[in-house]
């Protein structure tokens, strides 16, 4: 006589579904390898993350090279070569005499200029604080983005380990069903119906089995290529489950107000806003004056006219300025441009808050009601259970058959597999609104 799991055994596969759900899969890998161990992997090796580091340093930049235009400008400009000049000279009573002569031509200059008033020049240093600020903001939220990609991808991995579980489990019942449905046709006390029927539960119980193991395979490939840890390090010994700490309804309007201040999306919007308001000054910029304090010292030699040897020196002290009048109507167009860009900066924050909002609004729904469902999902598991051993006693008994005891075992598998999927989308949820993880 063939042994059957048991009804605890059976039942030991939802106990361990009605407890939920941990976002640490200890015994993982040798190395019990954690979520953090992960999203560490994940960060050193991920290309594009590199890429947006080093954009940020790039633009960090940016505020050295337009700081520098209002510091001090030093230049020292010279020539020196050697000259031959040939001079001629009419005689009042007729003819010419002339006269050749090579010498040096030596020119040195050194100018300082410092800026005193540079409208343009300010604005532009502001720009770059401030777009050096956004870039710092888009790199935390790339490194934000690739967190959460390695989370789902935790959370599918460990959900599509314990759905190969699930859908296993009913398998011999289901076999064994449709060997009895069969042996009992061939005695005469079964019907065609009744085989087909056992047979055609069986091959989709084993279809879901085998889409399991895709979907497993599947998710180990993607937590794979995006942490850069290899498949073969996953061992899958022990799922370890911890309670998820989920938020009270009460906690709504706290929860939105904190999301909203750490909303790295917002704050890269609003600083957008400030950036174009400040490229609007730099444009207006252009119709203003300019000071400047001017230094120079220069140093010249000209003996080409065989002047005795003569050298100059002179220095000069003294302010220079630059008042725009009239430059063909451009600075006029470029505010314009500058002030549309500001206006749209100004309603695509807007857009974003509501659309910000709206998400929230959706994802707080969705997460009360995986939060309530777990309990009806646990309810239900609970009632299968009560079936499971009043068929197991019915089967004992000869009052039922193995057919209505492998219906309940996929009812069963059914309910947690429906719990586990509940679950993931409860943890993803979770996430979006607190954006963190339990350990």
């Amino acid at each position: 006589m063939r042994k059957h799991i048991g009804v605890k055994d059976l039942y030991m596969l939802a106990l361990r579904s009605l407890i939920k759900i941990s976002l640490i899969l200890s015994g993982i890998t040798a190395q019990a390898v954690t979520l953090e161990d992960a999203i560490e992997n994940a960060l050193s090796a991920d290309q594009g993350l590199r890429s947006s580091k080093l954009i940020q340093l790039a633009t960090q930049e940016n505020i050295a090279i337009a700081r520098s235009r209002l510091l001090p400008q030093i230049s020292l400009q010279g020539s020196s070569s050697q000259l031959t000049q040939t001079t001629t000279q009419d005689i009042p009573t007729g003819g010419s005499t002339s006269r050749s002569f090579t010498g040096p031509s030596v020119n040195h200059q050194l100018v300082m200029r410092q800026a005193l008033f540079r409208p343009k020049d300010l604005s532009s240093l502001r720009s770059a604080e401030l777009h050096a600020e956004y870039i710092d903001l888009k790199y935390r939220f790339d490194v934000a983005e690739l967190r959460s990609r390695v989370v789902f991808a935790w959370i599918d991995l460990i959900g599509a380990h314990q759905l190969v579980e699930v859908f296993a489990t009913p398998l011999p019942f289901l076999l064994d069903a449709a060997k009895q449905e069969l042996m009992k046709l061939e005695q005469g006390d079964g019907t065609k119906d009744a085989v087909m029927e056992a047979n055609s539960q069986n091959e989709n119980a084993k279809a879901n089995y085998f889409q399991a193991v895709e979907n497993l395979k599947s998710k180990q490939k993607i937590f794979a290529r995006l942490t850069n840890i290899a498949e073969s390090e996953f061992k899958y010994e022990k799922i370890s489950f911890i309670p998820v700490d989920v938020v009270e309804p009460t906690e709504k309007n706290s929860v939105w107000e904190n999301l909203q201040k750490k909303s790295i999306e917002l704050q890269m919007a609003r600083l957008q806003e400030q950036i174009q308001h400040e490229r609007v000054q730099m444009a207006e910029s252009d119709n203003k004056p300019t000071l400047e304090l001017l230094v120079a010292i220069n140093l010249a030699k000209n003996d080409a006219t065989s002047t005795q040897g003569y050298q100059y020196k002179n220095k000069q002290i003294g302010f220079q300025y630059t008042l725009p009048l009239y430059v063909g109507g451009g600075s006029s167009a470029s505010i314009r441009q500058a002030q549309f860009t500001y206006e749209s900066s100004l309603l695509d924050y807007s857009a974003l808050q509501q659309k910000f909002e709206n998400e929230f609004e959706n994802n707080w729904a969705a997460l009360m009601g995986a939060t309530n469902r777990q309990t009806a999902l646990i309810n239900s598991i609970s009632s299968i259970k009560e079936q499971i051993n009043a068929s197991k006693r019915a089967l004992d008994l000869g009052l039922k058959t193995k057919s209505d005891y492998a219906n309940v075992a996929i009812n069963l598998s059914r309910r947690v597999a429906e719990f586990i999927y509940n679950k993931q989308e409860l943890y993803r949820l979770s996430y979006k609104i607190n954006k963190k993880f339990l350990n």
